[in-house]
């Protein structure tokens, strides 16, 4: 949850896109042992690249500045790598990825683009600004 506060008042702040229950976030990798391997050599070599695996990991694993960004959010964030989507977020994500959908009762909407995670620049705080914008509308 984010707080606002001013002199006399200090209130939750809560973010409400009508319909969504659940955020999922998904990386333009492959998880899973094989999957790391060929991310990591591909980016290495050139070949493969994630912007949401920018914004969210670093070398050691999950970034702490993104750690807090989720604390602030008023719904959990799921993350799923491609080849670990169900077949109803495969369809509706398909050459989309990396980007981030809002999960409502009966479809996906897509919250954050590729192309705003491309401008995020590995930005934890960009992400979450972006995030909390979409999710207040």
């Amino acid at each position: 949850m984010h707080y606002e506060s001013n002199l006399f008042i200090h209130k939750k702040k809560r973010y409400n896109m009508p319909g969504v229950n659940k955020i999922i976030g998904i990386y333009h990798a492959d998880g899973g042992l094989i999957g790391e391997f060929k991310y990591i050599t591909g980016k290495f070599f050139g070949g493969s690249h994630c912007s949401l695996c920018d914004i969210t990991h670093s070398s050691t694993g999950k970034k702490n500045s993104w750690k807090k960004c989720e604390e602030r959010l008023r719904m959990p964030i799921d993350f799923v790598h491609l080849n670990e989507r169900k077949p109803s977020l495969e369809k509706y994500t398909k050459d989309l990825t990396p980007c981030i959908v809002g999960k409502t009762s009966t479809n996906y909407v897509l919250l954050v683009s590729k192309d705003e995670l491309i401008k995020c620049e590995g930005d934890p705080e960009a992400l979450s600004n972006i995030l909390e914008k979409k999710l207040s509308n």
